[in-house]
């Protein structure tokens, strides 16, 4: 098929719509887009953004137009339309684009952000969006909490998410300056109780258990040097070599926190030390387990 021919067959299959970068890729000109704008042929929707003229007018056109617009993922108040869990669209498309893009866009909502990973992602009738389960964290920033409970009870109810899945992305995602990050969890905590004090420091929490189980004060954040690398241990027991790390917020991170944090655990294993690791689910949830396990480690250690 001829450039133009592929162009059509693909706006056919996506309601319709197609970006100026689309056509171009698929071997059109400009000269070629603009003859057939100028024709009547094709309706500018946005800029750069077109409709084969008579194709049936859609929100789901609407919404492709939009996303297409800033290069980004139909997300907010429009995702949960494209997932189902709400009925109707909203009178102002949301997408979430690149922190790059410009946010103002003529009739549009334009969310930008750098923290959107591929596996938030999914497509729906064509169209890019944010996943359920990114929808309903994303979702504390734009809806009342009463609203926001409804949503991820939909969500669950349908089977888009899970309730592990939820508290684990939204861990991921949890931080300073994150508008709706207290909605969220307000509603995350009513699904997941241990969720409650994870908004606290994970060092005092522990330093708390081992209190409460007759375990002596360890120092915390002790400064340790190996290989020419000096690290902060969360909790230690420096005469016995014992630390103690808390995975809080931070462990959550990306790959390169990820990598970084294994290495750091394995020079000080290689320097004699033992390290013991607590995620916020264990301290919170099984208390008394915790407390064992560094028991044990300071008996075998003090041997």
């Amino acid at each position: 098929m001829r450039p133009e021919q592929r162009a059509v067959q693909l706006a056919a299959q996506h309601h319709g719509v197609i970006s100026r970068h689309q056509a171009l890729t698929l071997g059109m000109s400009a000269d070629q887009i603009d003859r057939r704008v100028r024709a009547g042929r094709w309706d500018r929707l946005r800029p750069g953004i077109y409709q084969i003229a008579g194709a049936p007018h859609s929100e789901h056109g609407d919404l492709l137009a939009a996303v297409l617009a800033v290069r980004g993922t139909a997300s907010h108040r429009s995702a949960p339309w494209l997932t189902g869990l709400v009925d109707e669209p909203p009178s102002v498309h949301e997408v979430t684009a690149d922190r790059r893009t410009s946010a103002r866009r003529r009739q549009l909502r334009v969310h930008r952000t750098d923290d959107l990973a591929s596996n938030d992602r999914c497509t729906i009738d064509g169209i890019a969006s944010t996943n359920a389960t990114r929808t309903c964290i994303d979702l504390g920033a734009v809806l009342t909490e009463s609203d926001l409970e409804h949503a991820v009870h939909r969500a669950l109810h349908l089977r888009l998410t899970h309730v592990d899945r939820l508290i684990r992305r939204f861990l991921q995602l949890a931080g300073r300056g994150r508008t709706g990050t207290a909605t969220a969890r307000a509603v995350l905590v009513r699904l997941d109780p241990a969720l409650a004090p994870a908004e606290s420091d994970l060092e005092t929490l522990l330093l708390k258990v081992l209190d409460a189980h007759g375990l002596p004060a360890p120092t915390r954040q002790f400064r340790v040097t190996v290989d020419g690398r000096t690290f902060r241990i969360d909790l230690a027991y420096p005469s016995l070599r014992l630390a103690i790390e808390s995975d809080g917020f931070a462990f959550h991170g990306h790959r390169h926190a990820f990598e970084s944090d294994r290495e750091r655990q394995n020079l000080l294993v290689l320097a004699g030390w033992t390290v013991l690791r607590f995620t916020w689910r264990q301290v919170c949830s099984r208390p008394a387990w915790v407390a064992v396990q560094v028991r044990r480690a300071i008996e075998r250690t003090a041997m």
